[in-house]
């Protein structure tokens, strides 16, 4: 109850006023350069110590000057900044801050183009240079609805990505506080490859508005878990069958939404040798004929399974999953072809939560937001910030 509280004293101070999020940026990969391009308008290069405390501003940057580039390099424990080819120093730490918060600036690591708003911070941590996108609650909201499924329009899809975007980063806030950020660019937290800027801009941006203050929260006001995944497959699953513990609001249902769209089928080829030897391994049996036409004949069409079964042992399907690197752990053996096994399957992801496949279809057949959020979250309500209280 204790952290329930806390949180939702959180909660309540960012309900009157406007929050930034630390959010790291090229989360996935190594680099020890990068380069970024603040548009026009004034911007402030600040100096940091190891601590994160402003030292000096080192240099202003105004509309009026020719050349914007800033180019950051690893240099030993510290960060090497240059300005065309003029060195502006080595520094425990960097931050880019904007005059004008609506302003963009673009930044390129090992080829890679994004584009943010907000303020830029840089380091070197763990190795390797670090960006730190410190940035508008509602901005990044927006910005993980278009990295997350901006591609086509569907207006109540976006909003209920937009309440499940901002109830993770809520629910999340201290996920990486001992890094220095709140939370990764990646799946492990949610994807954030840009502001949103491209061709559904503005619906993105006016269901990020629309349902600006708006979470989703348990009968005691616990935001949950607003996991998501592409496609259900046509059968969400529990929380365990995903991961360890049950959750009550995250359990298995029936889902017609996602079936036959998207990403609902798939099938990959796998070593048939290998097949067998890692589930025999796993579970510590012999790989003989029996245990081989047991597995030829593991079927998941009555009801899906969170296990394989053979003679009184288990394996989870995450675990052949994550071996495999399989779309889903919704899957059967379709065919023997010579020293290959043909896996058949539906569904893309853990499978928990929302289905995004079934609620842009939910969007399409004119379910609203809040409809798309209450089948995929069962027991479960959507609360303004303004209005939770804390005794």
């Amino acid at each position: 109850m204790r952290q329930i509280v806390v949180v939702l004293l959180l909660f309540v101070s960012l309900a009157s006023q406007a929050v930034d999020i630390k959010v790291r940026l090229f989360s996935t990969i190594s680099f020890s350069e990068v380069t970024v391009i603040p548009d026009t308008g004034a911007y402030f290069l600040v100096a940091l110590d190891k601590r994160l405390k402003t030292v000096d501003t080192i240099l202003d940057i105004f509309s009026e000057e020719g050349q914007r580039n800033l180019k950051f390099s690893k240099v030993g424990n510290r960060v090497l900044v240059k300005k065309a080819d003029e060195d502006l120093g080595r520094y425990d730490a960097l931050v880019v801050v904007s005059k004008h918060p609506d302003k963009e600036f673009r930044i390129i690591a090992k080829g890679k183009y994004r584009v943010y708003h907000g303020d830029l911070r840089l380091r070197v941590f763990d190795g390797s240079l670090q960006v730190v996108n410190i940035v508008d609650l509602e901005d990044y909201v927006g910005g993980v609805v278009e990295s997350e499924g901006g591609k086509d329009l569907h207006p109540e899809y976006f909003k209920a990505q937009a309440v499940l975007a901002r109830t993770f980063a809520l629910k999340n806030w201290n996920k990486h506080a001992r890094d220095g950020y709140n939370l990764k660019d990646d799946v492990s937290s949610q994807v954030y490859f840009s502001k949103a800027h491209y061709t559904h801009k503005e619906a993105i941006l006016a269901a990020v508005n629309s349902t600006k203050d708006t979470l989703l929260v348990t009968h005691i006001c616990d935001p949950v878990l607003g996991v998501f995944h592409a496609n259900s497959g046509g059968c969400t699953v529990g929380a365990d069958h995903a991961w360890q513990n049950s959750i009550e609001y995250l359990v298995s249902r029936p889902d017609s939404f996602s079936v036959g769209i998207g990403s609902y089928e798939w099938e990959k080829e796998v070593s048939k040798d290998e097949f067998y030897g890692y589930l025999s391994r796993k579970m510590g049996v012999s790989n003989d004929l029996r245990f081989q036409k047991a597995v030829l004949n593991f079927d998941q069409k009555g009801e899906r399974q969170a296990y394989f079964r053979y003679a009184g042992k288990k394996l989870k399907l995450t675990a052949i999953r994550h071996k495999f690197r399989l779309r889903s752990t919704y899957f059967h053996i379709a065919e023997v072809r010579g020293n290959k096994l043909l896996l058949k399957g539906n569904g893309y992801g853990h499978g928990v939560g929302l289905s995004q496949d079934g609620a842009m279809e939910m969007d399409r057949r004119g379910y609203n937001y809040r409809e798309i959020l209450h089948f995929y979250f069962s027991q479960t309500e959507l609360e303004s910030l303004q209005n939770l209280n804390v005794e």
